[in-house]
Parts: C-alpha cells; sequence; structure tokens
C-alpha cells in the first residue's frame, strides 16, 4: 500500500524566507490539513529516510512534550529538529486552525504555491501560502512580537493585495466562533494603526494601508 501524499503550507518567517525576503528563522511554522495528515507527517519524521540524511549524519526530529506554544498558539505539535550540518530549530505544527481560530480556507490553499526547491518531491507537497495570508497571520498574533511587525513592514515593501485581505477576513468571519473573530479584529485594527505610526516616523506613508485601516473600521 502506498503511502499517502501529505500537504504542508508553510506560514511565518520560514516562507519569508525561502522567498528570499528575509533570513533563515528559528522556527519553522506548519499548517496541515487534517488529523490524518499531522499523524502521517509524525511518521515522515520520526522515521527518517534516506532522503532525511544530511552529508554524515541524520536529521533527527525530537517531539517536544507541552512546549508553550501549544498553549499560546494553539499547535498540535512542536518538534525540535537535530541537525548537526545546517543547525537545529522548532517545527510547530497546526492542523486547519492557526491561533485557535484562523483557519485554513479554499481560498489560502488555492493562493498557495509549491516553490521549485520542492517540486521534485512526490509524496510530501510543500506550499507557501501568499504574502497576503502571511499578513493577515501575522496582523493577529501579539502585539509584543516585534519580529512579525518587523515582516509585516517587509511584507508592506514587497506590495500586498489589500483586497485579498479583506476577502479572506470575510471569509474567515464565517468559519470563526464570533467573539475569536472580534478579538483578532481587534488586535489586527490595534496593529495596523502602529504600523501606520511607525511608517509616518519614517517619514512615509501607505495609501493601501491606510484604507485598509478604515475598512477594518466598519467591519
Amino acid at each position: 500500500m502506498s503511502s499517502p501524499e501529505i500537504r504542508l503550507y508553510l506560514i511565518g518567517g520560514g516562507n519569508l524566507a525561502l522567498r528570499g525576503i528575509k533570513p533563515a528563522t528559528v522556527d519553522v511554522d506548519v499548517i496541515v490539513e487534517s488529523l490524518g495528515g499531522l499523524r502521517h507527517f509524525e511518521e515522515v519524521l520520526t522515521n527518517p529516510s534516506p532522503e532525511l540524511r544530511t552529508s554524515k549524519d541524520l536529521v533527527i526530529y525530537v517531539k517536544v512534550v507541552e512546549h508553550e506554544y501549544q498553549k499560546k498558539l494553539g499547535t498540535y505539535s512542536v518538534y525540535k529538529k537535530l541537525d548537526s550540518k545546517f543547525g537545529d530549530f522548532n517545527l510547530d505544527i497546526f492542523v486547519r486552525r492557526v491561533l485557535k481560530g484562523i483557519t485554513l480556507t479554499e481560498g489560502i490553499m488555492k493562493r498557495a504555491l509549491v516553490p521549485t526547491e520542492f517540486k521534485g518531491l512526490e509524496k510530501l507537497k510543500v506550499h507557501l501560502v501568499s504574502l497576503e495570508d502571511i499578513f493577515l497571520f501575522k496582523g493577529v498574533t501579539s502585539m509584543g512580537r516585534s519580529k512579525d511587525i518587523d515582516d509585516i513592514l517587509r511584507l508592506l515593501e514587497m506590495g500586498v493585495d489589500f483586497d485579498v485581505i479583506l476577502d479572506e477576513i470575510k471569509v474567515q468571519e464565517e468559519v470563526i466562533e464570533l467573539e475569536r473573530f472580534e478579538q483578532f479584529i481587534g488586535i489586527l485594527f490595534e496593529k495596523m494603526l502602529s504600523i501606520q505610526k511607525i511608517l509616518e516616523e519614517r517619514g512615509l506613508r501607505s495609501s493601501g494601508l491606510n484604507k485598509f485601516i478604515n475598512s477594518l473600521q466598519k467591519l
């Protein structure tokens, strides 16, 4: 019996690093579509195949029990990657939902792309979610996460389609509990105001961001 296809969706800094937008990060965040997908992916991680070898050693993934991100962000599993060649990092795995709310929708999956370096993989399909969806994910994280502020500024510099983000917000409104959705919108609005202030302090402005903030006020 052949092994099933596993689809991963990279969000966060790992996605931006693969795009060359920022340096490599110590945490890689991925979403799988279901608990079944999680189970199959964990089997790949914990039973290293020849494809997971470096020049001398095996790449080993060790599951971290009761990691802080499981409570804060709603991760299902956190793995520590032990790699003597390229260095260690955490692999945070979400099932369908991130931050206990933002959901992997059909729109997010359709906008995602498979980077060239991963197109040769047969069973493991690695997708990069769009810049617009990264913007949304990072827009609803805690205000204290300064690295997310920096990443949002990078995304603004690259250019994002705010209409796509607004459309996805409306879709999320249909699939997230009302109280949770209102909480996310509040965080997103406050974070956008802080981004707007940073730009003003630098003598910059973004008409797209300003319109986006006005649209958030109407939700």
